[in-house]
């Protein structure tokens, strides 16, 4: 039977299943095809089921921002399927600082690129279909440092950045203000949004403990220095990119001893997760193992709902072990990806404890390590972020 008398379902189980880049040659085999593959339906059932076969298979790939010929500061994005990277990613064109780089998302296969800097160059990009789209500049521009997160809104099927810059007033008055952006890909333009901010609630949210669950945006955040209002210890800020507003989430009991931790969100089997340790680094790299003796133990909690109650429970403690310096996330299968005081990336796997090193960086005897690498785990998809004619 060819394969275009096929019944329609049966096609689109077939078509679902098949990597991106023989998808994008199929769409010259009708135009049936050519119009199925880019309606919307099909593109989220690609991805669900990638996503489901990656989990299920260990297949998922990781882009990684790593480092290469340490003295020089050489800085690469690549996609890295297993235990080494197999293919460099050039994001040159974009004029982003890629050593600053911060990758926010994914989300359904697209991820935002940008930096934690003052009005950073902001960047939509599709690694499986090649493409970047620079957004315009936020209309409000000033000279403070601001948090970005990158989300769905599966109401309206569109891609937002939402941006809460601090601004100058009087710190004995109102503490610092904040005014909220939200960037839409559909109109690709921003506009404000008339919602309570992080700053309103005595908050301060970290750019480097923060992540994107189900299309929303999660900041591990602190009570704002300033600000006498807020009444409680750390939480975390969620902004819901349907309704467009921020609510302030409750963290492990644990969070309020005030201990010198690291606390970062990630998620985990399609949960929204944190992982607690110690600050600092383990063990110097350049230091001989005789030298030092400093062990890690690095707990797993994972959020849930009961009752409308967010409830957090540990699931996993992870050591103590020696060598281990930084949380990194977790692949589909739920491998434990962290960065080793070496500058190589680790994974654990959290149900038979067995380790594996990714030789991600250039490896230089007696040099420290180079700044934290970025790990996404990221599925391919057939979502377009091109601007329509």
């Amino acid at each position: 039977m060819a394969i275009q008398k096929l019944p329609k379902d049966l096609l689109v189980e077939i078509l679902c299943r098949l990597p991106v880049k023989l998808l994008l040659r199929s769409k010259s085999v009708c135009k049936y095809w050519y119009f199925l593959l880019q309606t919307p339906g099909f593109i989220y059932l690609h991805h669900d089921r990638v996503a489901s076969i990656a989990a299920a298979e260990n297949t998922d790939c990781l882009l990684v921002k790593r480092f290469l010929d340490r003295g020089e500061g050489g800085v690469v994005l690549s996609f890295v399927p297993d235990e080494t990277p197999v293919e460099d990613i050039d994001i040159s064109s974009t004029g982003l600082d890629i050593k600053q780089l911060q990758i926010l998302g994914p989300c359904n296969g697209v991820v935002c690129l940008t930096r934690f800097a003052f009005n950073s160059t902001i960047v939509m990009w599709n690694p499986s279909m090649k493409e970047f789209r620079e957004i315009p500049q936020p209309s409000y521009k000033n000279d403070h440092l601001c948090n970005l997160g990158f989300g769905y809104d599966p109401f309206t099927d569109d891609y937002k950045v939402v941006r809460f810059t601090m601004l100058s007033t009087d710190l004995s008055v109102r503490g610092l203000d904040e005014t909220i952006e939200i960037y839409e890909l559909r109109t690709d333009s921003w506009r404000k949004v008339d919602a309570k901010s992080p700053a309103e609630y005595g908050l301060h949210c970290f750019y480097d403990s923060y992540a994107s669950w189900n299309g929303d945006c999660f900041w591990y955040a602190h009570p704002q220095i300033g600000y006498l209002h807020h009444g409680g210890g750390p939480a975390i800020m969620a902004f819901s990119m349907s309704d467009e507003v921020f609510e302030e989430l409750p963290v492990p009991e644990v969070c309020l001893l005030n201990e010198h931790k690291e606390h970062r969100l990630f998620v985990l089997n399609d949960s929204l997760a944190m992982v607690i340790y110690p600050k600092g680094w383990a063990n110097p790299s350049w230091l001989p193992p005789e030298e030092f003796s400093f062990m890690k133990s690095f707990d797993i909690w994972v959020m849930n709902e009961e009752d409308a109650e967010v409830l957090w429970t540990k699931k996993f403690t992870i050591g103590p072990l020696q060598g281990l310096d930084w949380a990194l996330g977790f692949r589909k299968n739920g491998e434990f990806l962290v960065e080793s005081t070496y500058g190589q990336m680790m994974s654990y796997t959290l149900n038979t404890r067995e380790r594996k090193e990714y030789e991600v960086h250039d490896q230089v005897q007696g040099h420290p390590p180079p700044p934290h690498i970025q790990a996404i785990p990221y599925i391919e998809s057939l979502v377009s972020i091109k601007r329509q004619p």
